[in-house]
């Protein structure tokens, strides 16, 4: 059973913290007894729930100091008061690698892709999940990380992540009439699932969805003849469709949000046949 995207960058930071002593966990959250990085760094983990201004200060000055803190900033009940939205920007502008939750992110995405330097990745599944965690603590570079708290759709291609599709192989781009774009584990589980029904269908993983990273991606799907679909949850559906049109002129690009409803697959295929 693969961990879910939080469980998978609580695991995963928890073994880069052994291996270097500069990595700090902070959490908006009531402290966690199971918490691994909390159990296994004591003092490097701290539980902040109910902050405010004190979190961005206390990320400036771990920095000043020589620290790498990741912050994990909920949209729970117990932060409503602090502004969440604000936290994530303050943080990131204070040099930390922030993890939001994918629910609420929808209302800073267009905020937070246009932070100059700032990689926002969104991966899907337990192995890549950890790889983006493990680019994060290599780079020097502050990252936003959009994680859910269910299991991924289980791609398990243990990749080491170092573009923004994390993969191009799903079909032959010169035989597809048509390919998938899927972003977030609810897209990718839409996309999965139409292409098992339709294995002659093309698929793209979007993984780093900032402004130099769909730049990249477009680059690259520009190689693909045919018609695109993307495949994302609803909120994040327009966003990514908007910034990928701009940066495909001339190119059918299209959306099918991924929902609960059976009818999903039957959309997509439809969109890929254009129906």
């Amino acid at each position: 059973m693969s961990l879910s995207a939080r469980d998978a960058f609580r695991a995963e930071l928890t073994a880069v913290a052994g291996r270097d002593g500069r990595v700090v966990c902070l959490e908006t959250l009531p402290r966690d007894k199971d918490h691994p990085f909390a159990a296994a760094h004591p003092d490097r983990f701290f539980s902040l729930p109910n902050v405010g201004s004190v979190l961005t200060q206390m990320v400036t000055g771990l920095g000043a100091a020589g620290f790498r803190p990741f912050v994990v900033v909920t949209s729970g009940a117990e932060v409503r008061t602090t502004a969440p939205r604000s936290l994530w920007r303050d943080c990131l502008e204070a040099g930390a690698t922030v993890v939001v939750p994918p629910e609420n992110f929808p209302d800073g995405y267009d905020e937070v892709r246009r932070m100059p330097g700032i990689p926002l990745a969104m991966p899907c599944g337990e192995q890549e999940t950890r790889a983006v965690v493990r680019q994060a603590a290599r780079s020097a570079r502050p990252h936003c990380l959009v994680l859910g708290e269910r299991a991924g759709a289980g791609r398990g291609d243990g990749v080491e992540i170092g573009a923004p599709l994390s993969s191009l192989a799903l079909g032959d781009p010169e035989a597809a009439c048509a390919r998938l774009i899927s972003v977030g584990e609810a897209g990718t589980r839409l996309a999965v699932a139409a292409r098992a029904a339709s294995p002659g269908l093309g698929h793209a993983h979007l993984v780093y969805l900032d402004d130099a990273g769909l730049s990249a991606a477009a680059v690259e799907l520009a190689r693909w003849p045919g018609t695109s679909v993307v495949t994302a949850a609803p909120r994040m559906l327009d966003p990514v469709l908007r910034e990928l049109r701009s940066r495909m002129p001339g190119r059918a690009v299209l959306g099918v949000p991924a929902g609960a409803g059976r009818g999903d697959v039957a959309q997509v295929l439809a969109a890929a046949a254009g129906v």
